[in-house]
């Protein structure tokens, strides 16, 4: 496509819009056309600090960049940068055959908040917002370091997204920079709406269940990963900011983890671990030991057992997997609907729901108590999308204890293992530092060490 600029063609094509002022001044038969998008647009800087020194400029004496004090002019040289510059707020002077850009950018964002999904018990209440110039605000006033280094690209054909990247100099591995890099540069969408496309268009393995790139709202976590050699991806319009590369244990690690002393801070990264376990394997356990394997419960347990699923008139797996199927359509709805009432919603669903269908003899009380401690334990789990993955893989363990009981279970923990063993983040194994096994790194993994006083974080 022809970028070269043609004024005419510009003036014409902007005037058809009618989101868009034309404002022609007319300098002693010298015109100068001002250009911008009232919507996105400072009215008061346009008439204070564009039209009013434009009134008063003389432009035999002053060229038209050396007539404005307040902000630099920018030369633009091809047809997209016009464009892409008057969506991003900028006001146009056009003077003869030249553009220049002016910013006087004034989007609408909503005020800064406490992120909504990684609450946090000590520490920091500031959450990102939409506007990349905030978060990158948010990020100096946690991370003042002169190391910190900043690139700008621009993705989607037709969004004109700006994409940033944060890293720390001599800190940062460069050739995961030049990894990040190209896989942003090599992103052909027309549309990016928010971090979460733009976390899937640089993936590598888009069948894998699990998140390679981890997503966050916290600017405490962003500088801790900066400080970690990681990179941080904003993307304009998205309330949170990705950090590549991650691995399995990153994903379950907590601000509060490093905010308490070091002893009960590992004992509730330990019971969340242990928690994501239960939420994955108790119910197929449970299904596959009395479905398969009744030698292996204790006789008085087995007896309780069977009262308790006397009168029940479906398969155990069947009593499991309706049940879960109701616990994932009861949190939804606790999503989608109105913060007040979505909560309750949710509650007040899972009691009488549960209530209902022991009364009924559809399900027995202890897969409602089995199912519902799983559910429990996977809210333990802050990574929403790790979460999905587990919640996601649950089912999968549900078939195979179903059909082949517990041996099912080993053949699909082989195959999941087998997975992540061979999955990568941006070159970095996925379950780093169990596979590879480095024993230096597990001092902040399963267990969190002691702070190290006078240098390092982890002792």
């Amino acid at each position: 496509m022809d970028q070269t600029l043609n004024i005419e063609q510009i003036l014409r094509e902007k005037k058809k819009n009618h989101h868009v002022t034309i404002k022609k001044l007319e300098l002693e038969d010298h015109p100068v056309h001002v250009i911008y998008i009232p919507a996105i647009t400072d009215i008061k800087q346009v008439q204070d600090a564009i039209l009013l020194p434009l009134q008063e400029w003389n432009h035999k004496e002053t060229p038209l960049p050396h007539a404005f004090s307040a902000e630099p002019l920018l030369q633009l040289e091809k047809k997209n940068d016009v464009d892409r510059y008057l969506l991003d707020g900028f006001t146009l002077l056009v003077e003869q055959q030249t553009v220049y850009a002016i910013d006087t950018a004034q989007f609408a964002y909503r005020s800064i908040h406490e992120p909504v999904s990684e609450m946090t018990l000590r520490g920091s209440r500031d959450g990102f917002i939409e506007s990349l110039e905030q978060n990158v605000s948010l990020l100096r006033v946690h991370l003042r370091s002169t190391d910190l280094k900043f690139e700008e690209f621009t993705v989607g054909t037709r969004s004109f997204t700006n994409v940033s990247i944060a890293y720390i100099d001599r800190t940062v591995n460069e050739e995961l920079l030049k990894d990040v890099r190209a896989r942003i540069n090599a992103v052909q969408e027309d549309y990016i709406p928010d971090g979460g496309v733009m976390e899937q268009l640089i993936e590598k393995n888009n069948y894998s269940l699990f998140p390679e790139i981890h997503e966050t709202e916290r600017p405490t976590k962003v500088s801790s990963a900066l400080v970690e050699g990681k990179v941080a991806i904003f993307v304009e319009g998205s309330p949170s900011v990705l950090l590549a590369p991650t691995t399995l244990n990153s994903l379950f690690q907590q601000a509060d983890d490093y905010n308490f002393k070091w002893i009960p801070a590992s004992l509730i990264r330990l019971m969340r671990f242990m928690a994501a376990f239960f939420s994955v394997m108790l119910p197929s356990v449970y299904i596959s030991l009395i479905s398969y394997h009744h030698g292996l419960i204790p006789t008085d347990l087995a007896i309780s057992i069977a009262k308790t699923r006397e009168g029940v008139p479906i398969p155990s797996f069947m009593e499991a997997l309706i049940m879960q199927l109701t616990i994932e359509t009861l949190r939804e709805a606790g999503i989608r609907l109105p913060k007040p009432i979505g909560p309750a919603v949710s509650i007040v669903g899972a009691i009488v729901l549960g209530e209902a269908a022991v009364t009924a003899g559809i399900v027995s009380p202890l897969m409602v108590i089995v199912v519902s401690f799983a559910a429990i334990c996977s809210f333990t789990i802050a990574d929403y999308a790790l979460s999905l993955a587990l919640r996601t893989i649950s089912f999968v363990m549900l078939f195979a204890a179903a059909f082949l009981g517990i041996y099912g279970l080993i053949l699909a923990v082989f195959i999941i293992s087998i997975h992540l063993v061979h999955l990568q983040s941006f070159s970095v194994p996925y379950l780093e530092p169990f596979a590879p096994f480095y024993v230096k790194r597990w001092k902040d993994s399963l267990i969190r060490f002691k702070l190290k006083k006078g240098g390092g974080r982890i002792e």
